[in-house]
């Protein structure tokens, strides 16, 4: 018979059933559930969960109705409970379960079972005698449990996996303060590249291309388009993540479960994280096992209006967190770099034909220092292939701040009009000396103008990259690259 430990309180009680996030490894997120409260059987009692399936089992197996709850004394009554929906963060690779018992009784059983919603017992389930746990008859103790390598050999992981819930009784005249269930989910690397080369290694290598490149991100204004677009304003567009779970921080072989989501902000160099960011839109993913260009599709539906913007796509996971914290505010360029999860892409579509002779896109030049005046540098640069000035002109048109903090000093140009550059260089151009008041984001209009010629002759493709370099937090005093825009030109007629 059960020492009685209180009176059970009467009435209704909020469940208690919390999700903790804890750390694990720095590598993944692990998730406690706990049940009850750890109060040492204090009044007023908690709820247990028992799932209808289990409530439905007890009383098919036990000579006395109802259940206990947490903390609850007595005699001849099962206590049960049910921790539900444990692969939300995919599949698991350690669980652990950590009770507080009061051993009532000298032949009281503690179980780990899988009950459906008819009240069958699945296979495989597990149960020892509370007294072989280490807590002897009359007495409280703490049973430790590791669910891959129980008691008798017995490993429960296959079957958590696919079920994806847990059922604990104790019975039948023993009380239960409470129940932690701490599970691991399987590491994963799920990455998106920030160029055609990269596998995901943490920091990224980008030569020449930018880090805001990235391949694995496109727009098209319909879905299912071919190549990348200019998002059309007015309607909603499609954005195509290619996401790749092969990544090199963690072995190959289980499936990504996370969030992707998706920002945009004007189009331009440097940006601050987060506030230079607007939130798109966001959908849940499932990266198969070893996946290589898994392309998720993402509608976006809010494009502010007419122009050109840069996105970002975020790839947030329990089990493959961010190796590198992003600050608030903090460096696109450098979030970018550090981690796998973070693509940008910054292309502008640009088409020249006979019927266009002529196009312009805003280019923010940001400054990035959180206070004081930012020196900075425009690039204008071929990464490779033929250069587009052997079919037109390029021209940059500072505001009226910019140009007069600028000295006209650099290589690669020449002044044509108060304000307007046209770019000389085929392959590289610099604009030095530039200066950014504080929390400026003076825009520059680069313009691509066609010959008659070129636009009428058969289509040919040309990229141009505007790159920013300018002071940051981390470097002040230096000029670091820390954004661009790519635009990927074609010019002439385009066979139907």
């Amino acid at each position: 018979m059960l020492h009685s430990i209180h009176r059970p309180r009467l009435g209704t009680a909020l469940t208690l059933l919390a999700l903790v996030a804890l750390t694990w490894g720095g590598a993944a997120q692990a998730q406690t559930y706990t049940g009850g409260i750890a109060d040492n059987f204090a009044a007023p009692t908690e709820p247990a969960s028992p799932s209808a399936g289990l409530l439905t089992w007890i009383a098919a197996n036990y000579m006395y109705p109802g259940t206990r709850d947490y903390d609850e004394g007595g005699a001849d009554r099962y206590f049960g409970t049910t921790f539900t929906n444990l692969t939300r963060n995919g599949r698991i690779c350690g669980a652990t379960l950590r009770t507080q018992v009061f051993n009532g009784g000298l032949n009281d059983s503690f179980g780990l079972k899988f009950v459906d919603t008819t009240g069958a017992l699945l296979v495989p389930a597990w149960g020892r005698r509370i007294s072989t746990l280490g807590v002897p008859s009359l007495t409280t103790g703490t049973i430790n449990l590791d669910l891959a390598a129980l008691p008798g050999g017995v490993n429960l992981l296959p079957t958590l996996n696919a079920q994806g819930f847990l059922d604990v009784t104790v019975d039948d005249d023993s009380a239960v303060d409470y129940v932690t269930l701490t599970l691991t989910p399987c590491r994963t690397d799920v990455f998106m590249r920030d160029n055609a080369s990269d596998v995901g290694a943490e920091p990224g290598t980008y030569g020449s291309w930018g880090i805001w490149s990235s391949p694995d991100i496109r727009v098209c204004q319909m879905p299912g388009c071919v190549g990348n677009e200019n998002p059309e304003f007015g309607q909603t567009n499609s954005i195509y993540v290619k996401l790749n779970n092969t990544g090199p921080n963690a072995p190959v072989g289980n499936p990504g479960v996370g969030t992707l989501m998706l920002y945009y902000t004007a189009s331009g160099g440097g940006a601050l994280w987060d506030t230079d960011w607007t939130f798109i839109n966001s959908k849940p993913v499932t990266v198969p096992a070893g996946a290589v260009g898994f392309e998720v599709e993402v509608p976006w539906s809010n494009v502010p209006g007419p122009g050109h913007y840069c996105l970002l796509a975020r790839w947030v996971s329990a089990s493959d967190p961010m190796t590198f914290p992003e600050l608030i505010p903090s460096n696109t360029v450098s979030n970018t770099i550090q981690n796998n999860n973070i693509a940008w892409r910054n292309v502008n579509v640009v088409n020249l034909s006979p019927l266009v002779s002529t196009q312009s896109f805003n280019f923010r030049v940001r400054n990035l220092l959180l206070d004081g005046t930012s020196s900075a540098a425009l690039e204008v640069r071929v990464p490779e292939g033929p250069s587009f000035l052997e079919q037109g002109d390029i021209t940059l048109t500072l505001e009226p701040e910019l140009w007069a903090s600028w000295g006209q000093k650099g290589t690669g140009f020449e002044v044509i009009s108060d304000g307007v550059v046209r770019i000389t260089d085929p392959s590289l151009a610099r604009l030095e000396d530039l200066h950014l008041p504080s929390h400026a984001g003076p825009m520059v209009q680069v313009t691509f103008s066609a010959t008659e010629e070129a636009r009428n002759a058969p289509a040919q493709q040309f990229t141009v990259q505007v790159v920013q370099y300018s002071e940051t937090e981390e470097a002040r005093g230096e000029l670091p690259e820390v954004g661009g825009v790519g635009y990927d030109i074609t010019v002439g007629v385009t066979e139907p």
